[in-house]
């Protein structure tokens, strides 16, 4: 025995350093083995759970992407019960529920007239004013359609259209050229005639809006101006043809089927077939 624990010291003794390496070598790897492992073992863990967190990323896109497709159903149900709704409105207002309502706008003009051929004329009992009536625009009223529901809304008719003879005349003047203002002669025709024709207008269009229209139509000068006492218009001169241009009893005066209204022109409705003449005067209608 004595013998072996020498040996053992002596074995001790030759490779301490060694030896002492060896510890050193356990007691290192004792430390860092573990750590090792531990580090290893947490890796491990993390890359299973963004494994776990890939795996239900994945999952849920293709739930979401499933979700729409199941929902598609109730949509059209919704799309379905709005166009049920609509049609049903549409039936309402075929059926003469109205759905709308149209609005009707008016307009109107007045225009200036003419009045009676001298102030001088009242006192002449029995013939016509030479003055041609208020000369009130007729208003063209415009009516808005109405949402009746008519899917086929019928176009408005045009005005009835009614025919009349219109002619302005100054044959009095030829008997009078003497008293005719000078430098006016070449405005009066030799047949005395400055316009003669048959004109259209519609209902409710006086002899004054019949004139002024075929005088601008026509291309013939004519002024006139609203006269307050009459509450007409009053034609104070055709083709440059003024009052008092053929002496102080001159100037014009209109006619009705050979008749001289003791109103205005722009007064007067006409009828179908009417015969209007504007004739001038120079002795306030005594020489017509």
């Amino acid at each position: 025995m004595e013998q072996n624990g020498s040996k053992f010291k002596d074995f001790i003794s030759k490779h301490r350093k060694a030896l002492i390496s060896l510890v050193l070598c356990v007691a290192v790897a004792a430390v860092f083995i573990p750590t090792l492992y531990r580090s290893q073992v947490d890796e491990l863990a993390q890359e299973a759970a963004e494994l776990n967190n890939t795996d239900e990323v994945q999952t849920t896109e293709e739930e979401n992407a499933e979700d729409p497709q199941e929902e598609e159903p109730e949509e059209n149900t919704e799309e379905t019960e709005t166009e049920t709704e609509e049609s049903g409105s549409a039936e309402d207002a075929v059926s003469g529920h109205p759905t709308g309502s149209g609005s009707q706008g008016q307009t109107s003009t007045s225009n200036s007239g003419s009045g009676s051929s001298s102030g001088s004329a009242s006192g002449n009992s029995g013939s016509g004013s030479s003055g041609s009536g208020a000369s009130s625009g007729s208003g063209n009223s415009g009516s808005g359609s109405s949402g009746s529901g008519d899917t086929n809304p019928s176009t408005p008719s045009e005005p009835e259209q009614y025919t009349c003879y219109l002619e302005v005349e100054c044959h009095t003047i030829l008997n009078n050229m003497d008293d005719l203002t000078e430098g006016k002669e070449h405005l009066v025709p030799s047949n005395g005639v400055i316009y003669s024709n048959y004109v259209k207008f519609t209902q409710g269009q006086s002899a004054y809006d019949v004139l002024r229209a075929a005088m601008q139509a026509a291309g013939i000068q004519m002024d006139a101006e609203y006269n307050s006492l009459y509450d007409s218009a009053y034609i104070k001169g055709i083709n440059n043809l003024y009052e008092f241009d053929c002496g102080p009893y001159s100037g014009w005066m209109y006619s009705i089927n050979g008749t001289y209204p003791n109103y205005g022109a722009s007064v007067s409705p006409l009828s179908d077939g009417d015969r209007v003449i504007f004739s001038y005067t120079c002795d306030l209608g005594r020489d017509l």
